[in-house]
């Protein structure tokens, strides 16, 4: 079956040949304009129908799949909030054996990943398949640029590559100490800004109110600033920095970016880009600012290369020297690359730390079992402390998996086929969608059991039958390590996710020992 776009594609050749046909057997002595436009509006009619009335439901693969009727389902899927909600109910009410089936505007088919096998095929054994959908693609370049979340293909394999060495555990444990630096830094401003603003009744300093999202995006934007770059952009200790509030401004999520990426999904970009809305006018100011800046970085970047005397590991230590070096990128592709990894690496984590903040404060015995263990393992925040204390505490591992687990920064995410290809057995054509929900996978009863809903860092430490040590685990019990797709898995697996979760076990550890 050809897609849409290429029946488009067929469309005015064919019309010609038509218009000439016609003509040449003199049966109508009409203008060829009026001829060719008669066989526009009929070709049009008979692709409209074939795609709407008699391919969806007659000859489409994907019609004996178990399949959701409404109205306007993919919209609720993909932009309902809470985003995934739907699909975490399906896979509880509605069995399947690894894809759900829905239909949106033209009866185009749309499918939901669900089961281990279908996982697997999507995410790696037919990862390169699948590209993301290249309207949404396209708008989310306009404020990440095409680095590595958004190429596809030989670009992305020669991009991750290069990026790789950078994200090795023995760097990642090597920027402990940064880490958690920052993370102290985190904990005394917010101590001063609980002084300005106390709670009622409370003496200065003990208790107040703290915004903590905006608080967690400058922390992080600090850890992956000297980490990414070698620029440490003290945001921390300015709430007034460009860097932060230009981020700020392109990730929040508005009306007006929601509703250009929904349009994006059906409009080409020029298009999208001429409407008339607040956006429109913000996206390109802010992200021209970080390029310029970005830019300015790259080229004292490349002198601190140049130079000979220079030439030490802080240099290439960072993700843009390890980049500079082992790849041929462009300044503009090297661009690209800041965008995103400053973009991913600091709105991630913050997340999480928002969302562990929520829930702890919900369940407070969490919070005080958390406290206890970290405490005992770090008596003193002044203390030093080693990648080893941080990883080897339980309970902290436990809590931090949980919030990724239930809390997942990206919800629900979409791959288009890009040809033919199959996903648990089953034939699926060019040009379908397929939606990957970390929020309905990460619940789902089928990996996680009655309890999956259930906030329980226990299921993250195994204890020793013999000694009754307790230790972290990676599996979190599940049936499969597919079974938690927070960071996706394979080659298209966030490459940063040992950083995030080191990142995110910091600040967690910080913050709650206070």
């Amino acid at each position: 079956m050809s897609t849409s776009k290429e029946l488009l594609a067929l469309l005015i050749p064919s019309t010609v040949v038509e218009t000439l046909l016609v003509m040449a057997t003199g049966i109508t002595m009409e203008r060829p304009a009026t001829i060719f436009l008669w066989a526009s509006s009929m070709n049009l009619a008979l692709m409209f129908i074939w795609n709407i009335f008699i391919w969806p439901f007659l000859f489409n693969p994907l019609r004996h799949l178990p399949t959701v009727h409404g109205p306007l389902i993919g919209a609720k899927v993909f932009l309902r909030h809470p985003r995934g909600k739907i699909a975490v109910d399906w896979l509880r009410t509605i069995p399947n054996e690894g894809l759900i089936h829905f239909r949106e505007v033209l009866n185009m088919s749309f499918l939901v990943a669900t089961n281990h096998r279908a996982l697997m095929d999507v995410l790696h054994t037919n990862s390169y398949d699948f590209v993301k959908p290249p309207g949404g693609r396209a708008f989310l370049a306009r404020g990440l640029g095409y680095g590595l979340i958004l190429s596809e293909g030989d670009a992305h394999r020669a991009q991750r590559k290069a990026v790789t060495p950078a994200f090795t555990i023995k760097n990642i444990r090597s920027m402990y100490p940064l880490m958690w630096s920052k993370t102290q830094l985190f904990i005394t401003q917010l101590e001063n800004a609980i002084k300005l603003d106390p709670a009622p009744g409370e003496k200065s300093g003990q208790a107040g109110f703290i915004e903590i999202g905006g608080w967690a995006n400058r922390l992080t934007l600090d850890i992956i600033g000297p980490a990414a770059i070698g620029r440490d952009f003290q945001s921390l200790e300015n709430e007034n920095d460009p860097i932060s509030q230009n981020y700020t401004a392109i990730l929040k999520p508005s009306a007006d970016l929601l509703l250009l990426f929904a349009f994006s999904l059906i409009l080409p970009q020029w298009l999208v880009k001429s409407i008339p809305c607040k956006a429109n006018i913000v996206l390109p100011r802010k992200v021209g600012y970080l390029r310029t800046v970005f830019h300015d970085i790259l080229h004292e970047k490349r002198k601190q290369l140049a130079s000979e005397k220079n030439q030490d590991k802080n240099i290439e230590g960072d993700i843009l020297g390890t980049m500079m070096r082992g790849g041929e990128f462009t300044d503009d592709e090297l661009v690209d690359q800041m965008l995103t990894i400053l973009a991913a690496g600091h709105e991630t984590t913050a997340g999480a730390l928002t969302w562990c903040c929520y829930h702890l404060s919900i369940e407070p015995h969490i919070q005080d079992k958390l406290r206890q263990e970290i405490r005992e393992t770090i008596p003193s925040p002044d203390a030093s402390v080693s990648w080893q204390d941080l990883e080897a505490m339980p309970y902290l591992n436990g809590v931090c998996q949980e919030v990724l687990r239930l809390y997942p920064t990206v919800p629900m995410t979409g791959r288009e086929a890009i040809r033919e290809t199959t996903i648990a057995g089953k034939k699926i054509p060019k040009g379908t969608t397929v939606a990957l929900c970390p929020q309905a996978v990460n619940r789902s009863y089928e990996f996680w059991g009655e309890n999956a809903d259930q906030f329980l860092p226990e299921r993250w430490i195994d204890t020793d039958p013999e000694t009754g040590k307790q230790s972290p685990n990676k599996h979190g019990g599940a049936s499969t390590n597919f079974a938690q797709i927070t960071f996706l898995h394979g080659p298209r697996a966030c490459i940063g996710k040992d950083f995030a979760k080191a990142e995110f076990r910091c600040a967690v550890a910080g913050l709650f020992a206070n």
